[in-house]
């Protein structure tokens, strides 16, 4: 073991692994929610009927295949968004050209997190390594990590009141931010994706989202702290 003294030295280690481990826990949460179950977009868009705001009628089948293709390209398993379906008895192309390259857009942003989300995982790994080496690492790691959280929570919370306050101006912001065009303002008489997938799928998305990012950081918060005293404990002995 390192002489604790050592610690002030090395709270970069701590840092880089908190940040990780928040980053991992909330992009978790978030992939857990979206793409886990490959039926849950589909499921949503026959519970809200949204179905119904498209200017033809589709099959279940259909409405099940674009929601699954869809799911399966964002999320980086699928290469190609080339869905067709039954439309008026002829095979026909669900995306326009626009649709199709917003969600290339929306696909290489959800790789892009994945990315980053595999470079945490690491970073998780490395630090571990490098924190356990020390005498009462649970307990720094405690408090750095806590203070991790609470930045990280208040701008979260920031986030997520003006979106429960405004929504719809979020919204718009929202896309300003993470896309430099202007291919995220769909028609729907032309995009039909935006019929099936209007506001209100984005908010229970984003408040199922919300509730499972708590849940897992508060569950982390709650597992350290019994860790960190059974380890005080043994030392104590």
């Amino acid at each position: 073991m390192y002489n604790s003294n050592n610690l002030k030295q090395n709270k970069i280690y701590y840092s880089i692994f908190s940040v990780s481990l928040v980053y991992f826990l909330l992009f978790s949460a978030f992939y857990l929610v979206c793409f886990i179950d490959k039926d849950g977009l589909y499921k949503l868009i026959m519970s809200e009927r949204s179905f119904e705001n498209l200017p033809f009628a589709l099959t279940n089948d259909n409405l099940k295949l674009i929601s699954e293709e869809l799911m399966k390209y964002i999320s980086g398993r699928l290469q190609f968004l080339e869905t067709k379906v039954t439309i008026d008895g002829v095979l026909t192309d669900f995306y326009s050209v626009r649709s199709k390259i917003h969600m290339a857009d929306v696909r290489n942003l959800i790789v892009a997190f994945l990315k980053i989300y595999y470079i945490s995982i690491m970073c998780l790994i490395i630090s571990l390594f490098k924190i356990i080496r020390y005498d009462k690492f649970l307990q720094i790691l405690k408090v750095i990590y806590k203070r991790v959280v609470v930045i990280i929570s208040i701008v979260l919370t920031a986030i997520f009141a003006f979106a429960a306050i405004n929504f719809e101006t979020f919204f718009i912001h929202f896309h300003e931010v993470l896309f430099t065009n202007d291919l995220w303002l769909l028609d729907p008489s032309e995009d039909y994706i935006i019929c099936l997938l209007p506001e209100k799928i984005f908010m229970i998305y984003g408040f199922r989202i919300i509730v499972s990012m708590i849940i897992s950081i508060l569950f982390s918060l709650f597992v350290l702290q019994i860790v960190s005293k059974i380890q005080s404990r043994q030392e104590a002995r």
